[in-house]
C-alpha cells in the first residue's frame, strides 16, 4: 500500500506528469527531456530521481548518457501509470507543445541517422568493419535458428538484404522491411539475382510494418536495435508478426562504453545486456531460450545473439 501512495504522490505534480507523458512515447535522456521541457537540467534530474524512487521510472546508464524509461515491472504501479497516462488531457497546451518539441528532437536524430545510412549504402554490401566478424555471426545465426524450413521469414531493418540472402535456402518466402530508400535501392538488385526471387524488400517502419499478424515463423533483427529510440517497440512488432512457436533472432552489440560509436556510427544505444533483452521479450510473450557471444579479434565490442520463441509456456528461459 505504501509504495502505491508514494507513486501517486510522485505523479501529483504538473511537471513530473509532463515527464511521464513524454516517456510514454519512449525512453529519453535527461538532456533530451530538458530540451523538450525548457527546464534546467538539475531540476529535470531531480524530478526523474523522485519518479525513480517512487517506482514509476527506471534509469539506465550507458557511457556518458543516462536513459530514462517508464518502469513496467510492477503490476500495481503499471495500473496506476496507465490510468494516469490515459487521463492526461491530449489538448492540454503544455502536453501539446511538449509533443511537438519531442517530434523535432527525434526528427533531428532521424536526419542524422538517415544521412549515415545513405553514406553506408554507397559501400554496397560492405557494411563497415563495425559489423565484423560477419561470417562468424552469420554461421551462428543459422545454427541458432535451426534447419527450417521457414514458411515466411521477416527481416526488420533489412538494409541491403544480406540477412535475407543468408537464410535464402531455408526460407520459402522472405520479406525485408526498411525505412531507408538508399538501402533499399541497393537491396533490390542484390535480391534480383538467380536463387533469390522468393525474397523481397519494401519500405516501411520496422516498428509498425504493413504485414499481417502471426504470418511469420522467423523474424530477424540484425544490428538494428542500437539505432532505435525505443528498441522495445521493434521487439513488440516482431512478436506481433510471429505465429505460435515462431522464432525471433536478435543480433546486436553486447553492452559497452564506446561513446564514440554515437558520433561515428549514429548509434543511439551502446549495446544491450541479456537481462534487458529478456525483459523486452517477456513483455511481449517471448521467451529467450539461447544466447551466444562473438568476440571480434580487434578491440571492437563483442556481438551477442539471442534466440527468443513465441510460446504460451515459460520453460527454458534465461534468467
Amino acid at each position: 500500500m505504501e509504495h502505491l501512495a508514494t507513486a501517486l504522490k510522485a505523479l501529483g505534480h504538473p511537471e513530473r506528469l509532463r515527464i511521464v507523458a513524454l516517456l510514454s512515447r519512449g525512453e529519453l535522456t535527461v538532456s533530451e527531456i530538458t530540451q523538450v521541457l525548457g527546464l534546467s537540467q538539475p531540476r529535470v534530474t531531480q524530478y526523474i530521481k523522485t519518479l525513480e524512487a517512487a517506482g514509476v521510472v527506471q534509469r539506465l546508464k550507458e557511457g556518458s548518457w543516462v536513459f530514462s524509461r517508464l518502469k513496467r515491472s510492477d503490476v500495481q504501479t503499471v495500473g496506476i501509470l496507465d490510468a494516469v497516462i490515459t487521463a492526461l488531457p491530449q489538448d492540454d497546451g503544455d502536453i501539446t507543445a511538449d509533443r511537438r518539441r519531442l517530434e523535432s528532437v527525434r526528427a533531428n536524430r532521424a536526419k542524422a541517422a538517415t544521412e549515415f545510412f545513405a553514406d553506408l549504402a554507397q559501400d554496397k554490401d560492405n557494411l563497415s568493419a563495425e559489423y565484423l566478424p560477419r561470417g562468424d555471426i552469420e554461421s551462428h545465426m543459422r545454427a541458432m535458428a535451426g534447419p527450417g524450413p521457414f514458411n515466411h521469414m521477416v527481416d526488420l531493418g533489412t538494409g541491403t538484404g544480406r540477412i535475407l540472402k543468408v537464410f535464402a535456402d531455408i526460407a520459402k518466402r522472405g520479406t525485408g522491411i526498411d525505412s531507408n530508400h538508399d538501402m533499399l535501392r541497393v537491396a533490390r538488385p542484390n535480391l534480383a539475382q538467380t536463387g533469390f526471387h522468393h525474397l523481397s524488400v519494401q519500405a516501411g517502419d520496422l516498428t509498425q510494418t504493413p504485414l499481417n499478424a502471426g504470418t511469420a515463423d522467423l523474424v530477424t533483427l540484425h544490428q538494428v536495435l542500437h539505432f532505435l529510440d525505443d528498441p522495445d517497440e521493434a521487439i513488440r512488432e516482431a512478436a506481433r508478426l510471429l505465429g505460435d512457436n515462431g522464432k525471433l533472432l536478435i543480433v546486436d552489440f553486447a553492452a559497452h562504453d564506446r561513446d564514440e560509436f554515437r558520433d561515428s556510427y549514429a548509434h543511439r544505444r551502446l549495446g544491450f545486456d541479456s537481462a534487458e533483452i529478456s525483459a523486452f521479450a517477456r513483455q511481449h510473450g517471448l521467451t529467450v531460450t539461447e544466447e551466444r557471444k562473438v568476440k571480434p579479434q580487434d578491440d571492437a565490442p563483442a556481438v551477442m545473439l539471442w534466440l527468443a520463441v513465441k510460446s504460451t509456456e515459460n520453460k527454458g528461459s534465461l534468467q
